[in-house]
């Protein structure tokens, strides 16, 4: 029997609260403890983790000034009794039986230090199944996340499907406090760069809600450029030169979340020096349109661009 700490970061989150709260309360596999970490919240949620901690033992809560949800994450980490810890945002929400399903796939597989489920997204109130990663792979697959990502240029994973060994995340040094964006992709790839992922191949399990308005997310609506992922790629430098797919991994990352930063003049040169890092194979028609097009006429290549590629898919 594996006895699981479940970590949820909290800050300002008290409109979807409860619903995360009571799908984890009423999962049919009930052996874990419940680990809430008030991240300075100025709404109701520190007095909606007192209530639910007041009428269930298993629930533990932390208060604590804002810092950040990578701060709030390893805080429950340290706090966690157990060695499997299972995270879930504090406005996604698990299928009843998610710890029951996980748990079989655990005690058939020990060799790996990340499990996860398939996810779904909520989308203007409807889930949307994602693609199949792994379609016929059977229902238990452990597959090399570096590799995957870089063939697909998604992740097949996000924190709300994991569970993760503690003393895997205590070798790989933590979530890195300086990243409030992509900084579960951050904690993924260093603990992948030791272990394979266990991925249960069934329905999803997990759902990951994007109807969550922008200034309610941890990270806001668009983060500092020093707070995303993207800007500490520095760490991985040496372990790049060796491992190929790793390289692959990091341009095709740096060339899609700066798109989101090109808009603003004042970052333009600081986006240009990035752009050097990335090898020239892997650099696309695509992102050479987004990156050094003039900005309407780029958009307006793009726009063909997007057509043409359907037309030849199909």
């Amino acid at each position: 029997m594996n006895i699981f700490s479940i970590v949820i970061p909290v800050h300002n989150k008290e409109s979807y609260l409860k619903k995360t709260l009571n799908c984890i309360l009423n999962q049919t596999y009930t052996h874990f403890e419940l680990i809430l970490v008030n991240d300075g919240s100025k709404d109701l949620s520190g007095n909606i983790c007192d209530k639910y901690a007041a009428s269930d033992s298993r629930i533990k809560v932390i208060h604590q000034k804002n810092g950040g949800v990578s701060n709030a994450r390893n805080n429950g980490i340290k706090a966690a009794s157990n060695e499997l810890i299972a995270f879930i945002d504090a406005d996604d929400f698990w299928s009843l039986d998610f710890l029951m399903q996980m748990n079989e796939m655990i005690l058939s597989i020990n060799e790996v230090d990340i499990y996860s489920s398939k996810f779904a997204t909520i989308q203007n109130g409807e889930i949307i199944q994602n693609e199949n990663f792994f379609e016929a792979d059977g229902e238990f697959v452990i597959f090399d996340l570096i590799k995957k990502c870089a063939e697909k240029a998604r992740f097949p994973i996000h924190t709300s499907s994991v569970i993760i060994k503690k003393k895997a995340i205590e070798k790989a040094g933590f979530y890195d406090e300086r990243i409030s964006t992509f900084e579960d992709f951050d904690l993924f790839v260093r603990i992948a760069l030791h272990s394979k992922i266990a991925y249960l191949n069934r329905e999803p399990l997990s759902f990951y809600n994007l109807d969550v308005p922008a200034e309610s997310k941890a990270r806001g609506t668009i983060p500092k450029f020093e707070k995303n992922w993207i800007y500490y790629f520095d760490k991985f430098e040496n372990e790049s030169k060796r491992n190929k797919k790793l390289k692959l991994l990091i341009d095709r990352s740096i060339l899609t979340q700066l798109i989101g930063y090109n808009k603003y003049p004042e970052l333009r040169k600081s986006i240009k020096q990035y752009l050097t890092k990335v090898d020239a194979k892997n650099f696309s028609l695509k992102y050479k349109l987004i990156y050094y097009s003039p900005p309407l006429i780029g958009r307006y290549i793009m726009n063909v661009y997007k057509i043409l590629i359907k037309i030849f898919r199909h």
